[in-house]
């Protein structure tokens, strides 16, 4: 994630893109003839580098639900929120919750397909 950051008049680009933390709170999985579901509730969090102008970083907690047709491979409902964020640049992140959750909605399409390729 990059942004502007503003700070005594000049402004800076800040590249948030060191993983800090990933934590599953929750994750439930079941599976009723060709259907699999499955929910989760997790929090990551990212950090700028030491050696960044502005340091800082933000974490996002999100729920995932999912339900897969286990014929097609295919993901038949998805819903993504990211239910709290937090740190220097949270904010920005909540703003940015609709590209986030088509970018996490993307990346679970791609992982499922590859599960069922295997």
């Amino acid at each position: 994630m990059k942004t502007k950051v503003s700070s005594f008049g000049i402004s800076v680009e800040v590249g948030v893109d060191k993983l800090d933390s990933v934590k599953i709170e929750n994750l439930q999985l079941s599976v009723n003839g060709n259907t699999a579901q499955a929910s989760a509730r997790g929090t990551l969090a990212c950090k700028t580098s030491n050696e960044a102008l502005v340091e800082g970083g933000f974490s996002a907690t999100a729920e995932v639900r999912l339900k897969v047709d286990l014929t097609t491979c295919k993901m038949t409902e998805t819903s993504i929120e990211i239910v709290k964020t937090g740190g220097r640049f949270g904010d920005i992140v909540k703003g940015l919750e609709t590209e986030i959750s088509g970018a996490l909605r993307r990346s679970l399409e791609k992982n499922v397909a590859k599960l069922c390729e295997k």
